[in-house]
């Protein structure tokens, strides 16, 4: 499987509008709801652990997409 698997803009940006929604739902689990650094630390923190452990399915699940489109 040499195949490479070009990255759009449209991959970039789901992956951090996901990884940032995703960042700030961990951290409103963890720590309290409020304006402060270590909330904000919180929300990068999830954000950045998402972003690193979705990139993968974010490109899988275009590949399928574009796959599916390319059979109709």
């Amino acid at each position: 499987m040499t195949e490479e698997v070009p990255v759009t803009r449209t991959d970039l940006l789901v992956l951090v509008a996901v990884s940032l929604g995703g960042g700030f739902l961990i951290a409103w689990g963890t720590v309290s709801l409020e304006l402060s650094p270590r909330f904000v630390n919180a929300v990068f923190v999830g954000a950045v652990m998402l972003a690193f452990f979705l990139f993968i399915p974010i490109m899988g699940v275009r590949l399928f997409i574009d796959d599916w489109k390319q059979d109709d």
